[in-house]
């Protein structure tokens, strides 16, 4: 991702901040959720290994635990129907211009919802919404897609050049975490230092 700021707050009710260490995920108090994220270094039965900056973590994923996977995807994959999270930077005739979008896995619809100020800039928002209509057209002699994001409390227009980052999420099953793959880790540590995966997000390869 080319700002991480900014995809964490897009993901900002399900996203997964890093964890530093082993040490400091389990030393957090039993039922406070710790974030981990590194890369997978072996799967052996329901304990996960994860390469973390610090040092391996070990975590049992349950069959419970909702396992999610992100996917690049093209601009012609943009529909109505998708709810979606987009960063975007307001423009002189009131639209919008993505800088990058994130779609979200159907069991997230309605995550975040709303249209929102960033930090990042004085016209930059964060608009989390359903896709109510999408056109093709050429905008400024550059081809992409306008789409219109409904919310709660109204309606925006983005547009989104075909250069921008497209990711979509979805939820696989445990086969998916293979040996080199990029993880954020939601886990519960119990009394004892053990933690228990709630939500693992396999991350979409740079």
């Amino acid at each position: 991702m080319k700002d991480a700021s900014i995809f964490l707050w897009i993901f900002a009710a399900l996203v997964f901040v890093v964890g530093n260490s082993r040490l400091q995920a389990q030393t957090g108090s039993a039922g406070n959720p710790v974030n981990i994220r590194g890369k997978v270094t072996g799967l052996k039965g329901q304990e996960l290994l994860v390469a973390a900056p610090s040092g391996e973590v070990r975590v049992t994923v349950p069959d419970k635990a909702v396992i999610r996977q992100e996917m690049a995807i093209k601009l012609s994959d943009i529909a109505p129907g998708m709810y979606l999270g987009t960063t975007a930077e307001k423009q002189p005739d009131g639209t919008f211009r993505a800088s990058e979008v994130h779609v979200f896995s159907e069991d997230q619809r309605g995550t975040g919802e709303g249209h929102k100020p960033m930090p990042a800039g004085p016209n930059v928002t964060m608009t989390n919404g359903n896709v109510e209509k999408v056109e093709d057209l050429p905008v400024k002699d550059v081809k992409g897609r306008v789409m219109s994001v409904k919310y709660k409390d109204g309606e925006v227009k983005v547009f989104v050049p075909p250069d921008v980052p497209l990711i979509k999420r979805v939820v696989v099953n445990r086969d998916a975490l293979k040996s080199g793959a990029e993880v954020s880790v939601t886990a519960a540590p119990s009394a004892g230092g053990s933690l228990t995966a709630t939500q693992i997000t396999i991350r979409a390869g740079k």
